[in-house]
């Protein structure tokens, strides 16, 4: 079967890909996702404290409660930052783990496949492993952290302001629904970029020991892999020129919606504030879960084609993946 014939994304394969991250990093996956969870009451407390702010102190006209609240406020703000420093730092060193057992695979594959040429090799070195570990860092504890805040801040909107966070969240619909359609043209494409890259390798190999054919057809693969990220520039800018549409479109509705109901005398000033700040929070935890379901969509497909070359889930450890086990 062709590269560019194959499904883009699979569930099975997304499945393995789970299976193996999970099989060489179990433990440091647990302690990533026990330090994500702290992260969930340090982003709701900040939007609770400029409410109370507010329609509290503010507009109470109470300095000492404003100075209490502000203080609290600054204490949540480092405790936040504390706590994402100690998660990325444990992402970097789950990716890197996950590198080096990968490549300490192809490494002790390399002379027994005969389906690894050095073009190929190289490529799986270089280019193809990175997208998996990179992965591997955020594969559990991203979910974790990313889908708890926003459900944390989805429940919180709905117990302020039930209707006003039913049409906040009805503007996020369409984000979810154009994602994975853009995003299933960007997989084709990436397929059939790591396609070339990995023969054009083997290409440049040949020509180089005087095969001039080899040379000719290098310099047209080039050319195709410049035309195909340019696609995926185009398709991926594109789509992030949609969500900004998207998401001024919903600070538009709760504004005009929730400045109705402000002049109707139904809620309060702060509230709409605190929905407004909601949005801002909601942003980052959306964005980057919509960045996970492309990133995991590259993943597998990189796992995939991993896969074809080597077996991946060898048994036969090498020195460099005891390590890699033991080390995190």
């Amino acid at each position: 079967m062709k590269t560019s014939d194959k499904p883009t994304f699979s569930v099975g394969t997304a499945a393995d890909l789970y299976r193996f991250i999970w099989k060489n990093s179990a433990r440091q996956q647990i302690v990533a996702c026990l330090v994500a969870l702290l992260t969930l009451p340090l982003t709701l407390g900040p939007i609770e404290l400029q409410r109370r702010m507010i329609d509290g102190a503010i507009a109470g006209e109470d300095l000492e409660a404003l100075l209490f609240l502000v203080g609290i406020y600054a204490v949540v703000v480092v405790l936040q930052q504390v706590v994402k420093f100690t998660y990325n730092v444990l992402r970097g060193r789950l990716s890197e783990n996950l590198n080096r057992v990968m490549r300490g695979r192809i490494v002790s594959q390399v002379e027994a496949t005969e389906e690894l040429d050095d073009g190929s090799t190289v490529s799986m070195l270089t280019g193809e492993v990175e997208p998996v570990g990179g992965f591997g860092g955020d594969a559990y504890a991203q979910v974790v952290t990313e889908g708890g805040v926003l459900l944390t801040i989805f429940a919180y909107m709905l117990y302020t302001e039930f209707w006003l966070a039913v049409v906040a969240i009805a503007a996020f619909i369409p984000q979810a629904i154009a994602t994975p359609l853009v995003q299933d043209r960007i997989n084709a494409q990436s397929a059939k970029r790591v396609a070339e890259i990995r023969a054009v390798g083997g290409d440049v190999i040949d020509a180089r020991k005087g095969d001039r054919r080899k040379r000719d057809i290098a310099k047209e693969r080039i050319k195709r892999i410049f035309n195909i990220r340019l696609l995926i520039f185009k398709l991926k800018f594109g789509l992030k020129a949609l969500l900004n549409f998207l998401d001024h479109s919903a600070d538009l509705v709760v504004l005009g919606f929730g400045g109705a109901m402000v002049i109707a005398g139904q809620t309060e000033v702060g509230v709409v504030v605190a929905f407004l700040t909601g949005l801002d929070r909601l942003r980052s935890p959306w964005r980057t879960l919509i960045s996970y379901f492309r990133v995991l969509s590259d993943a597998q497909l990189r796992f995939s084609m991993l896969r074809e070359k080597i077996d991946i889930f060898a048994k036969d450890a090498t020195k460099a993946e005891v390590e890699a086990r033991q080390g995190g």
